[in-house]
Formats: structure tokens, sequence, C-alpha cells
């Protein structure tokens, strides 16, 4: 997983006034000397050729245990005017909304990377910090930004691939032969895990490009139509509670919070334990990695219970409690997502219900991200 240290920065300073090198010193609380910033390439064309200094006015003390203070390697995106949604309060006038229907505007975001030698990615990413540009020595053409884009994009790839090289097995796993023993299937799902992160990283990195999908699948390994959201994102769970306690439901479901995102991880959870027993695909084996996807489902139902079951009580939650419990269930629905995948690569091809079950798991999982922003815009 890549360093984020953005909340631990004092100050700093990137150059970028000779081409194909940036520099810079970077101060994190509580450690006495500053990160020494030496990379391989150049900036994007706003701060190409320039000097940036920020501030961070509220820093925190971080663990920096294994975080070295010479970071040499290869840049990867650096720029002061990355467009990011940052959500709004209702009453606030934007003519721009998210598919959850969520207002939003559009913030430029420090958004300064680089893949180190010693610890890899690397990354500060944030809207709150102070920072000053000054004029370039010199500026980079479009064609030379393009092309340090897909240089960066290749860094990001071989970063990813490392995530997983770390724990595979020295021997490739047979998944066609008749059985695989217990150690075989350990380092089968580690991979899967392993994959968890790489879809993490990968997904907070390029989750607002315009070609998301296809980066994704590309250094994924997958086929691009996996990966399509639905045309129908969830219904509004932004309505007053209120009403949903007014709308008819079962009574197998009123051991539940009448929360619209439960109800739909729910739903999810019993298509995937329909169409796996259906085709019997599970059995009492806890390495079978269908047995893993339905009980990484299952967790994620009960995760988003204890995240929501507060707010639909209408009992006024913690906001960093809400944020918190959402984050392990947004770690459980990666889970799923690559044990999904890797346990369709056991058959020849993948069925409808697979690819539509993901869809759906990332159609979640962008309606469960609008509502952690608005519990963190309420902490």
């Amino acid at each position: 997983m890549a360093w984020r240290v953005d909340r631990y920065v004092i100050k700093g300073e990137i150059q970028n006034q000779i081409p194909g090198k940036v520099t810079g010193l970077i101060w994190l609380k509580g450690l006495n000397k500053p990160l020494e910033l030496k990379l391989a390439g150049n900036c994007y064309r706003d701060l190409a050729g320039a000097r940036l200094v920020f501030e961070n006015p509220h820093p925190e003390e971080g663990d920096y245990t294994g975080l070295h203070i010479f970071q040499h390697g290869l840049v990867g995106d650096i720029t002061a005017s990355k467009k990011v949604k940052i959500l709004v309060d209702p009453g606030v006038p934007t003519d721009t909304f998210t598919p959850s229907g969520l207002p939003y505007v559009m913030a430029n975001c420090l958004y300064l990377e680089w893949f180190s030698e010693t610890n890899g990615r690397v990354l500060i990413e944030t809207t709150d910090f102070k920072w000053t540009v000054t004029l370039p020595n010199w500026n980079l053409s479009e064609n030379e930004e393009s092309e340090q884009r897909l240089k960066n994009q290749q860094a990001m790839f071989e970063f990813m691939e490392k995530l997983v090289n770390v724990i595979e097995p020295d021997d490739e796993v047979d998944t066609d032969s008749s059985e695989m023993d217990e150690f075989q299937w350990e380092a089968f799902l580690q991979k899967s895990d392993a994959r968890s992160d790489m879809l993490m990283e990968l997904f907070e990195k390029y989750g607002d490009d315009p070609k998301c999908e296809l980066l994704i699948a590309d250094a994924m390994g997958w086929e691009v139509e996996s990966i399509e959201y639905l045309d129908e994102i969830a219904p509004n769970w932004d309505k007053n509670v209120e009403e949903f306690d007014d709308e008819e439901s079962d009574d197998s479901d009123k051991r539940f919070p009448n929360h619209p995102l439960i109800s739909i991880m729910m739903d999810i959870s019993s298509r995937i334990f329909f169409e796996a027993e259906s085709r019997k695909l599970l059995n009492d084996e806890s390495s079978n990695p269908w047995n893993q996807l339905l009980w990484h489902s299952q967790l994620t139902v009960s995760k988003l219970v204890s995240a929501l079951e507060d707010v639909v009580e209408d009992a006024e939650p913690e906001p960093g409690f809400v944020v918190a419990t959402l984050k392990r269930a947004l770690h459980l629905i990666h889970l799923a997502i690559a044990t999904l995948e890797a346990a369709s690569r056991l058959q020849e091809k993948k069925e409808d219900w697979q690819i539509e079950v993901r869809k759906e798991l990332f159609t979640l999982r962008e309606s469960i991200f609008d509502l952690m922003q608005i519990y963190r815009r309420s902490g």
C-alpha cells in the first residue's frame, strides 16, 4: 500500500527548475529531519519549471517506521491543479450533483506523488494546504506532458505488480488440477487479498479519471465490460429517515435497520448465495473461494448495519464512528470483488451473474464513498 503522509506534513517545497529533475524537502511532524526528494521526471505543466511551497495548517504526528528520509526514485503525478469533487451542504447553490443526487463543487487539489526506490508509492493529496508557486524557468509542452503521464501510468502499474509479487507463490498454482492442498489455497487467497489492495490503490488514484474503467482493467488484467458501472445508481439514501420508516417491509427485514445501502448489500449477498448454491459451488471447505465470497458479502452486511444503525434510528451518531465503520465495510467490498475475480478464474468463462454482481458491488462502493464524505464534513 502507498504511504499517505499529507496529514503529517508541516511544510515543504518542490522544485522542477531543471528539466527532468524534481527535488524537494518535506518536514513531517515528529521527524527531526525533512524528507529529501531526488526524483527523475517532470511535474505537470502547472508546476514544471517552477518552485512550489506549501504548508499544512493542522499537522498531525504519525508513525514513520520504515519511512526513509532519502526519497530517490521516479516522479508520479505532481500537480497543484487536479480537479476533485467536494460535497457541499444542500443549501449551497450548485448545478452539479453526484449520481446519488448529492451537491458538490469542483476544487483544485494538491497532488504530489512519487515512486521511491525504498518505500514504493508515496502520496500527498489534499485541498486543505496553503501553497504558492513561482513563475516557471521553462515550460513543458502539451506533448511532453502527455509523455510524462504515460511514464507515470507505467510506474503505477509496476508498483501494482510489486504488490502482488511480494506474496506470489514460487510455483504457479494449477487451479485446473483435481484438488489443491491447504498451502496452495492459502497462496491463492493471499493473492486475492493483494488484488484487493491493488483495487483500492487504483480507485483512489484513477477514480475521477474519465478513462477509469480502462486504466483499472489494464492494471488488473480484467475484461473491460467486467467493471462497467450500472446505468441505474443505487436509490437515494439521503432521504429523511422518517420516509424510510414509513416504507413497507417484510417481517424478515425488520430485524435489520431499514437503510437502503444495507438492503442493497443484503440483495447482493442473497444473489451470491442463490447463484453459487444452485450451481453447487458451495461446500464445507473454508478454503473454497466461493465460500469466501459469500462470507465477505455477509460480513459487509454486518459492517453496514454497525455503521448505519444509529443513522436510521436518528440517534445522531458520531461522524468519526460512522466513517471508520464504513471504511471497514469498504475493505470487505474490495475483498469480495477480488475474491469474485479469483473464483471466476477457476471457470473457463465468467458467467453473466458474476459480471452483474461485480457491477453492483462497484456501484454500492461509490454510494458508500459519498456517504463517508457527508460525515467527514459534519465531523
